[in-house]
């Protein structure tokens, strides 16, 4: 069974770094051309485990982020990375979508890839990453994850 465990968790950080990887080749191929994919940032915070909150901005337009953790395992080591699978929710005064993410987060940084399931450019990849930071929010200064999350024009199967 342990043994099971190690590797089902070896391939877990061979995916995360795949996916760093091909998360930072989209990144470089695309920098420059801002029209190529729409920019998001967010900074969220734990509103009681397993939700979320926050705000955002970018290309969506100032406003709220909310979103739910739906698995979280690891403990955030190089050889032991917190694996996250949630869903981010961004309503900003432009637009608005959700998308359902994978996260690889190893000490304070993080990696996000995904697919944008419902509004705007619905069926997309996304991209990004987070920091964590300290943060004031409602008078209160805690841990905050302040990131961007870039949707992928044209990734959607039938582009």
């Amino acid at each position: 069974m342990r043994s099971h465990q190690r590797g089902t968790r070896a391939l877990a950080v061979a995916t995360g770094v795949a996916l760093l990887t091909l998360a930072m080749g989209v990144g470089v191929a695309s920098a420059g051309q801002s029209s190529s994919f729409a920019q998001n940032t967010f900074t969220k915070w734990i509103a009681g485990y397993p939700n979320m909150a926050g705000v955002v901005g970018g290309d969506v337009g100032p406003g709220t982020y909310a979103g739910v953790i739906l698995s979280r395992t690891g403990t955030g080591t190089v050889a032991d990375p917190i694996l996250i699978t949630a869903d981010y929710h961004f309503y900003g005064s432009r637009h608005s979508f959700t998308a359902r993410v994978d996260i690889v987060e190893i000490g304070t940084a993080a990696t996000i890839n995904g697919v944008v399931t419902d509004g705007w450019l619905k069926d997309n990849l996304a991209q990004g990453e987070f920091s964590v930071i300290s943060c004031t929010h409602d008078s209160v200064t805690t841990t905050c994850f302040q990131g961007t999350l870039d949707i992928l024009r044209g990734t959607k199967p039938e582009d």
